[in-house]
């Protein structure tokens, strides 16, 4: 008759891959899309793109809509953000 075997180690897998993204979440953070932005342009009506100056660009994401500044103009589509501090 053959014994059963409860624990294994191949059923603990998942723990390690697991705590590898929880830890990258810590680290990197969550992903945030833009959502809007204000710029500055050289006319009134300007449609070149590659023109514009950007001052002021929101994200929306799992921490809600947040504020951030651009950097060297530009507005990234995506922005990785950690939990905002509470208090």
């Amino acid at each position: 008759m053959t014994r059963v075997r409860f624990f294994r180690l191949s059923h603990f897998v998942w723990v390690p891959v697991v705590a590898a993204l929880y830890l990258s979440i810590l680290v990197v953070g969550l992903p945030h899309v833009l959502w809007t932005y204000d710029y500055r342009a050289p006319t009134r009506y300007s449609t070149d793109f590659d023109s514009r100056f950007y001052t002021r660009c929101s994200y929306a994401g799992p921490y809600g809509v947040v504020n951030g500044s651009p950097k060297n103009g530009r507005c990234a589509w995506v922005r990785f953000m950690t939990a905002p501090e509470r208090g």
